[in-house]
């Protein structure tokens, strides 16, 4: 298997046609069976084809989940070309700088995101869009564009086209698809992964956790979040069935420990944050997880309290912290003891090195380090990125040839870890301003940048504030410019137009001026120390 294609063509094979592939609704009623996921998809992947679009091009998906979406993702990958999902709950400007970035040639978009179009496609004309809608609400929904329309077809036309005799097979090392995440210059960066590190990943993922045809995996995360590669791929590598989990549902704890049983779901993964949820929704310690058997949890810190509550609700199950930055999807990994002690009180490893992968620690002169001593986590092997879209220097200070002399290149996490005495690491932060909020990736500067983008604010600080639940809490405070007195209220509506909701600051408080360090820098652990000790707004 070196292709995505190649595993899920694979996964196909080794089950029957009419299985269910994706499912979806409160009952799984909204299903795709592997025969019409794959017929749909090499249909939709010849109209691409055939609008000569293919290797090396990059199409957004503009959709919520579904499995008219993850057929549209097959049929991208089908084509030749990569996917880059967009977050369908961001603010449409955040999606079009991502979409100004990638020059993508292809348009996916479902009937919610349509009234939006016009603004989204200000500044860039796709060849082509494809449209989960009807014809002639996709049409007016561009009618308001300039000259240069894009070709407009619906998913259903699309899904039923014959399928191109010379349709091309992507190869190893071409793109299959472009994850952004926030970016500490205000514009989010494209981590760029080939069809080599997302099959290098999931087979790992299918091989160490045995994953079997009769698997029912959720989805949990969206598909713009790296937790969806192993979802999406290892499910239908394994001839498994997958089920489709909303944006809103999925922030509905008490829903989900009901309905978690009732989907037959068996391979769980999540952020800790909803488990938390789950737990404290109670039922989760009552009545366990019905017939999840792997439960794996990544993105976030698991409080120790309440992952030894997890433990003990769910004696049975096999508990993973799967650890690493989208650009190595996973790369180490810790497997939490049956037998947990109730007095445990230590942060929770992230575990050693996955099989396929090779890790390391270097101190702040470049120095490999051995056991106890504190230094920045390096990765090397298969999962690795490409590197970042259209940001040459960004990928040379990130992927560097080894440091250690040895051939190759590694990867710089910029993860601070200890290596303890039995082979496992020990997270001890960032050694930059990105933080975790319920599992999403932020970069500070992401957040300050949108806050300075308002006419009347002269300098800001986003304020990191430790929450067990979500990882951290976003504040902020800003300089005013002279004469001038924005409202808070006025700020964070304006950070909600060009920020995803999670990166909204919560409050916003507006100063004289910031303690400043010796260099004359805003003095951030002042203001952390200012807002934690009651003095913030």
């Amino acid at each position: 298997m070196t292709t995505l294609v190649d595993l899920v063509e694979g996964g196909a094979s080794r089950t029957r046609s009419g299985k269910a592939a994706v499912r979806a609704g409160e009952r799984g009623e909204t299903e795709l069976t592997y025969a019409g996921l794959l017929a749909g998809a090499r249909g939709i992947a010849s109209m691409l084809h055939r609008t000569g679009i293919g290797r090396g091009d990059r199409v957004g998906l503009w959709m919520d989940k579904s499995p008219a979406s993850v057929q549209a993702i097959l049929a991208i990958l089908f084509a030749g070309a990569a996917y880059v999902p967009l977050d369908p709950r961001s603010p449409w400007r955040r999606c079009r700088a991502i979409c100004l970035d990638c020059g993508m040639s292809a348009l996916v978009a479902d009937r919610p995101h349509l009234q939006a179009l016009p603004d989204l496609l200000e500044g860039w004309s796709p060849r082509l869009l494809l449209a989960d809608a009807g014809l002639e609400e996709a049409l007016s929904s561009v009618a308001r564009l300039p000259a240069g329309r894009p070709e407009v077809r619906t998913l259903d036309e699309a899904a039923a086209s014959p399928v191109a005799r010379d349709l091309p097979r992507p190869g190893a090392d071409d793109l299959a698809y472009i994850l952004y995440t926030s970016g500490s210059t205000g514009t989010p960066k494209g981590v760029v992964h080939t069809h080599r590190s997302g099959v290098a990943f999931t087979t790992w993922i299918l091989e160490r956790f045995g994953i079997r045809e009769d698997d029912v995996f959720s989805s949990h995360a969206p598909f713009h979040f790296d937790l969806s590669i192993s979802d999406l791929y290892a499910s239908l590598g394994a001839g498994a069935t997958v089920h489709l989990i909303g944006a809103t549902e999925g922030m509905l704890a008490a829903y989900l420990v009901r309905q978690v049983p009732l989907w037959g779901i068996t391979v769980w993964y999540s952020v800790p944050s909803i488990l938390m949820a789950m737990i404290d929704a109670g039922g989760l310690e009552r009545t366990g997880f019905g017939r999840v058997r792997t439960l794996f949890f990544a993105g976030e810190v698991f409080p120790t309290p309440q992952l030894r509550r997890l433990r003990r609700a769910l004696p049975g199950v096999g508990l993973f912290n799967l650890f690493g930055p989208t650009e190595t999807n996973v790369c180490t990994y810790y497997e939490v003891p049956p037998d947990l002690p109730d007095d445990w009180t230590a942060p929770i490893s992230i575990g050693r090195a996955c099989e396929h992968m090779e890790t390391f620690v270097l101190d702040d002169e470049g120095r490999t380090v051995g056991e106890g001593v504190e230094g920045t986590l390096w990765a090397r092997g298969d999962n690795l990125m490409q590197g970042y879209w259209n940001d040459a220097e960004r990928t040379a200070a990130s992927l560097r040839p080894d440091p250690r002399g040895r051939p190759g290149t590694a990867y710089c996490t910029g993860d601070r870890v200890v290596l303890q005495a039995d082979g496992n690491y020990e997270f001890r932060g960032r050694r930059d301003h990105m933080i975790k909020v319920r599992g999403h990736r932020v970069e500070l500067g992401e957040v300050e940048c949108a806050l300075v983008a308002h006419p009347e604010v002269l300098e800001a600080v986003a304020i990191p504030l430790p929450d067990g639940l979500a990882g951290h809490r976003i504040v902020a405070a800003v300089v005013a410019r002279a004469g001038l007195r924005p409202q808070p209220g006025e700020l964070r509506a304006f950070c909600a137009q060009r920020l995803p909701i999670y990166m909204v600051p919560e409050t916003v408080e507006v100063r004289e001026a910031f303690p400043r360090t010796s260099t004359g820098k805003a003095d951030r652990q002042a203001l952390l120390r200012g807002w934690t000790a009651g003095e913030g707004s």
